[in-house]
């Protein structure tokens, strides 16, 4: 795998790795994060409020960061923001109710709205048209290695040291993020850089790329609030329905995100790269939308692994095709503000489905916000439908 990213450039490698590092962090505390809210005295609609302040900050960093980006670089910014990262999941271990977790989780949402778009920028800026779907398909393989492994280990943790543990041994994988944020080398191309095989800079107006932006904004927000729903319930879902410890739901998120993610990347970046990405789009969301549904009315144990596996495989499968078509869409100088936008306009949908979720759980009980998820999927087809892939369009 290392060889394969060296193609791609020596700060693509670096950032795999980061991403490895940090999805292995993020992830031993995911499966058991909404337990341990409602551990302090959370209600629900309690548990959305605390998902919803950190996506809301985060939201409202990406743009800013994106913008920053483009015209002053990314290298610092990227280090500032990997630095705030490093300390909310050892805050959180200090907190006796609920409420106190608020300032921690903005400085979490802080965090992620400074790098995320940067991150995504940094791939754009090493690879090509041609390479870029693929590109992102072995950075999404390194992303993902996190969820695959870490919940369960996270699990074992929490049940033989205790529910604290894994946020602190999260502390120090992020802390090891740090000097390899300081390794990257500046990306931002400059505006003299030779445009002439920018696909979105051959002859593309500019209300051409608004009504792209618009298009991926409500893709989006859509999607983003699907996450935002499912997300923060589905462990609190998982343990009252079926009564399972902490190991076995880390499994579950193991098996059921990690792994069937981690598996369709490689795969999606080459269907990405082969087929019109816009017929991949719409066909992995259409298809991926009535398990988000299913899931929720499994009857054992098995078919929960399944369901899962199922919704997140297919629908993670249209992340190369996502990401290479936008910045197809976009010309090389607006790729931070175009990745911040994009990330803006998803974390404003896990906000709202955040809020959501318990709401609706509270109120109509725990099925009905699985197949409000799932209406939200399927939804995003429609705003798919009009986009075009500008390689395939004469």
């Amino acid at each position: 795998m290392a060889a394969r990213l060296m193609t791609y450039g020596r700060n693509i490698l670096l950032l795999s790795i980061i991403f490895v590092l940090s999805s292995l962090a993020h992830n031993l505390i995911t499966p058991f994060w909404p337990i341990y809210i409602r551990s302090l005295g959370a209600s629900m609609t309690e548990l959305g409020y605390v998902f919803s302040i950190s996506n809301a900050i985060s939201a409202l960093l990406q743009v800013p960061s994106g913008m920053i980006s483009d015209k002053y670089g990314r290298r610092k910014l990227h280090i500032f923001g990997t630095l705030v990262g490093i300390f909310p999941p050892l805050l959180y271990t200090l907190v006796k109710s609920w409420v106190e977790l608020i300032p921690w989780v903005i400085l979490s949402g802080i965090a992620t709205g400074l790098y995320l778009p940067i991150r995504w920028s940094i791939v754009a800026d090493d690879s090509t048209n041609q390479t870029r779907a693929m590109a992102y398909s072995w950075v999404n393989v390194a992303m993902f290695i996190g969820p695959t492994i870490a919940p369960s280990i996270g699990g074992i943790l929490a049940d033989v040291y205790g529910i604290h543990a894994p946020f602190l041994a999260c502390f120090l994988l992020l802390a090891a993020t740090f000097p390899l944020a300081l390794l990257l080398h500046e990306t931002r191309r400059k505006k003299s850089f030779d445009e002439s095989a920018d696909v979105a800079t051959d002859g593309r107006s500019k209300s051409s790329l608004l009504s792209a932006i618009l298009l991926f904004g409500l893709i989006n927000v859509l999607q983003g609030f699907n996450v935002g729903i499912f997300s923060p319930i589905t462990p609190v879902f998982v343990k009252e329905r079926f009564p399972l410890d902490l190991t076995v739901i880390g499994l579950l998120y193991a098996v059921g995100f990690g792994l069937a993610s981690v598996l369709v990347q490689v795969p999606g970046g080459w269907l990405a790269d082969k087929y019109d990405r816009r017929k991949v789009l719409v066909a992995t969301f259409a298809l991926s939308s009535p398990f988000f549904s299913i899931f929720a009315l499994s009857q054992s144990i098995v078919e929960l692994f399944v369901y899962m596996f199922l919704s997140n495989a297919i629908f993670n499968l249209s992340w190369p095709a996502f990401q290479a078509l936008l910045m197809d869409l976009t010309p090389h100088t607006k790729w931070g503000l175009v990745n911040g936008l994009s990330t803006t306009t998803f974390w404003i949908g896990m906000t709202i489905g955040s809020t959501a979720g318990g709401v609706l759980w509270d109120a109509f009980g725990m099925f009905i916000p699985y197949h409000v998820s799932a209406l939200a999927m399927l939804l995003s087809v429609v705003p798919a439908l009009f986009l075009k892939d500008p390689r395939r369009s004469g």
